[in-house]
């Protein structure tokens, strides 16, 4: 527990003080490393990421689903990376007029579909099997989310240069990040890149803690 703490502190110091982030952190310039598609579909065939439907593991979701519905009512969002739709059970309250959902594993997004099947037979909802680095679609959205899966879609740059075409005019950049010294390194390079709308920070009683943003493009 005093690791947990001392390591939350440093986390939340660098937060402003991006040269102590970097002082601190290990394997400095390591890339982030993607796991294949096999251990993703593997792991949701096993029941592994059921527990992202529990209550203490979506203050995140929650606080994104905010702060996208207070400045876009009845928003129209694309989230990339999305596994069975989780987000979206976050997101329902505020009354998406619409909300496309990516994943590259199949067992995933089979599961999300089996459990959104009213709100896909409406329109509402679209659960795509698609990778997250290439996914194109002719639709607009006011935000594109990535929650917890940016750091895996490679360059961040050419990632968001990617989606810019997506978003609407005025559209931003949904993000949830684990609170952790080398994903902190990610969320200062896109904040250089755009107007950050909204900054905070979840921390939970059991150690969690995400940094939750959206930003708009510049």
């Amino acid at each position: 527990m005093v690791y947990l703490r001392w390591r939350r502190f440093i986390e939340m110091a660098s937060l402003d003080r991006p040269w102590l982030g970097d002082l601190m952190e290990k394997r400095k310039g390591e890339a982030f490393r993607a796991a294949p598609v096999e251990r993703w579909d593997q792991e949701y065939r096993d029941g592994v990421y059921d527990r992202l439907h529990r209550s203490d593991q979506r203050h995140h979701h929650r606080l994104l689903a905010a702060m996208i519905a207070d400045r876009w009512p009845s928003p129209r969002v694309l989230e990339i990376g999305a596994g069975e739709g989780v987000f979206f059970e976050a997101l329902r309250n505020h009354r998406p007029a619409r909300y496309v959902g990516v994943d590259f594993s199949e067992p995933a997004v089979i599961t999300g579909q089996k459990r959104l099947p009213a709100e896909i037979a409406s329109g509402q909802v679209e659960l795509l099997l698609g990778d997250g680095r290439a996914f194109r679609t002719d639709e607009t959205f006011d935000v594109v989310v990535f929650s917890e899966c940016i750091e895996h879609l490679g360059e961040l740059e050419p990632l968001i240069e990617h989606y810019r075409p997506m978003l609407a005019p005025g559209g931003a950049v949904g993000l949830t990040m684990w609170l952790s010294l080398k994903p902190l390194r990610l969320w200062r390079r896109l904040k250089a890149m755009g107007e950050v709308h909204d900054e905070a920070v979840v921390n939970t009683p059991w150690g969690g803690g995400w940094l939750v943003a959206t930003v708009g493009p510049r």
